[in-house]
């Protein structure tokens, strides 16, 4: 569990399951032609990671001059708990660490612009019974799916959205 999370917090590993997510279906091919900034080389030793934690599986295979070229595809993931709290406070801290880690590559670029990039962070508290609120989340991934779907125009930043369900406390 620790080696997935480790994946999916990780900037490149992370910049490149997003490409596929869009483009709902990928194969190596696809995302070097994408040209996303990352060297040949890497989002070849990324996507082997990529798929030996299962993030993503392969759809399907073409046959291209004698070779498998690989069809890969997003694998809805979900980090849940197995009962064990000391793991899961490790899940958390990597995944909390990897955003860290995002935020320091962005804010050592000279061109950060916060305003402009439209980063942001914002807490709500609510008050919701365990229905409300799953019903909550439940419209929350449809109108994330209507976007994460959407095909584009070439005018498009990619951007990662998290969203974190953190202690309350005592109402």
């Amino acid at each position: 569990m620790e080696e997935l999370v480790k994946v999916l917090t990780d900037p490149v590993s992370n910049k490149i399951l997003q490409l596929i997510r869009v483009n709902a279906e990928m194969t190596i091919a696809d995302i070097l032609a994408a040209n996303i900034g990352i060297p040949r080389a890497t989002i070849y030793r990324k996507m082997e990671k990529i798929e030996k934690v299962g993030a993503v599986y392969v759809s399907s295979t073409n046959k291209i001059r004698g070779q498998i070229e690989k069809v890969y595809r997003i694998k809805d993931i979900y980090i849940a708990s197995k009962g064990d709290h000391k793991e899961d406070m490790r899940n958390v801290t990597v995944s909390l660490m990897g955003l860290i880690e995002q935020y320091e590559t962005y804010f050592r670029k000279e061109n950060a612009d916060v305003a402009k990039d439209k980063l942001f962070l914002f807490n709500y508290n609510i008050s919701l019974d365990d229905e409300d609120f799953s019903a909550m989340l439940k419209e929350i991934y449809q109108i994330v799916d209507k976007y994460q779907n959407k095909q584009g125009t070439g005018d498009e930043k990619l951007r990662n959205l998290y969203m974190i369900s953190a202690p309350g406390g005592e109402v």
